[in-house]
């Protein structure tokens, strides 16, 4: 049986923002936007949740519960560089490493115990270095299997450490609250008390087949899950099925031209990821909600699969112009790039032309990557920089979080 480690960042939008500006420690914290502006909280700092703000409160009901609090807007690039540093530490502890997101992590730590002495003795080294190269709290649980440690991880938060082990998991496990079970929502957790089931001993003794009578492979999965035992993998970090990128407006957005100008700045930004991870996308997804939350989205098919966005633009511009029929404003815009091809298996055979894109894609995004995005730019977004700022990876929009 191996032995599992899950770390986990706590409060990490707001806590990387307290690391880069030491004034802001210890002070009610809010990553999501500012304050009167619509939109919700995306990382409320630990100051901020004990006075009742929580991840997906409004802006607005978040001033109203901390009219002094901190509300900032936030920057992806920045976090993304706070995580970039925090997977470099992980990956000296072990190659046995699955990445979860941004700031989580799950580590295969059964070979490194002999290297860096007792599992309790890894977790504070890593703990402390984290806390003293960049400033950040993390909560680590340590288990025989992955669930088991992603559970214990939730425990003592923030800046916890808790450890299960064969002698001490079954108690741990038969007097675990259901809704502390992976994949426990409100409403399974709704069915499961009306069966009498409050924890997971309690679940674990449920035959499996009857779970996943009630609830189909989720049921067998909980069943897993409540005897701390893996069954499916936490999660697949590796395998990206879809790109997609959105963001919302301050104000409502009536104009087309300048709805379409967001449209392509998100589909740049998406098709240069699929550049980065060499695959193309087949189908497109175009999404816009209106001011009154009405919402509309499309989907079309790309052919042959691209990751170009001059190629895919002419796409999204007839679903948006078919599928734009108020004449109300726009509060949010989207674009989704999925069913996702290899190169090899997009293109038949290659061309001169094909090549030619190739090579004239992958020069504008090293020119970007050296020189700042905004060395090479297309007029189609330049109407942008009316709205926003510019930063050196792009346009500081309104949501950076979901527009990277």
């Amino acid at each position: 049986m191996g032995i599992f480690l899950y770390i986990d960042v706590d409060a990490f939008f707001a806590s990387v923002e307290q690391s880069i500006n030491p004034s802001l420690m210890g002070r009610p914290v809010m990553v999501g936007g500012h304050k009167g502006e619509r939109g919700v909280v995306a990382c409320p700092s630990y100051e901020a949740r004990a006075l009742g703000v929580r991840t997906g409160t409004t802006l607005h009901e978040a001033a109203r519960l901390v009219p002094d609090g901190i509300f900032l807007r936030g920057d992806y690039n920045r976090y993304q560089y706070f995580s970039d540093r925090f997977y470099g530490i992980l990956c000296r502890q072990t190659p046995e490493l699955e990445r979860i997101s941004q700031d989580e992590a799950c580590l295969d730590i059964t070979g490194s115990i002999r290297t860096f002495g007792t599992s309790r003795e890894l977790a504070i080294g890593l703990q402390n270095e984290i806390r003293k190269t960049l400033s950040l709290s993390t909560s680590i649980g340590i288990g025989p299997s992955r669930v088991a440690a992603k559970i214990a991880s939730e425990f003592k938060k923030p800046g916890g450490l808790t450890i299960i082990n064969n002698e001490n998991i079954d108690s741990f496990f038969s007097n675990l609250a259901i809704r502390n079970i992976p994949g426990v929502g409100h409403r399974t957790e709704h069915v499961l008390h009306e069966m009498g089931i409050d924890t997971a001993g309690q679940l674990a003794a449920v035959p499996g087949k009857y779970l996943e009578t009630i609830f189909g492979i989720n049921g067998l999965k909980m069943a897993a899950y409540s005897r701390g035992e893996d069954g499916p993998r936490v999660r697949d970090y590796k395998v990206v099925r879809s790109v997609s990128r959105e963001t919302g407006f301050a104000d409502d957005i009536t104009d087309r031209q300048m709805l379409l100008s967001h449209f392509y700045y998100l589909l740049e930004r998406g098709a240069a990821k699929l550049r980065s991870i060499n695959k193309k996308a087949a189908t497109v997804r175009v999404k816009f909600r209106y001011a009154d939350f009405e919402t509309v989205e499309g989907i079309g098919r790309i052919t042959p699969p691209s990751n170009d966005e001059t190629i895919i633009f002419p796409i999204v511009e007839k679903m948006f112009t078919a599928m734009f029929t108020r004449r109300r404003g726009i509060r949010l815009v989207g674009i989704g790039l999925a069913n996702l091809k290899n190169y090899a298996e997009a293109e038949s055979f290659l061309n001169d032309k094909a090549e030619k894109s190739r090579r004239l894609l992958k020069s504008l995004d090293a020119t970007r990557g050296r020189a700042g995005f905004f060395a090479l730019m297309t007029g189609r977004t330049l109407s942008l920089s009316e709205r926003y700022k510019k930063g050196d990876t792009g346009y500081v929009l309104r949501t950076p979080g979901l527009s990277q």
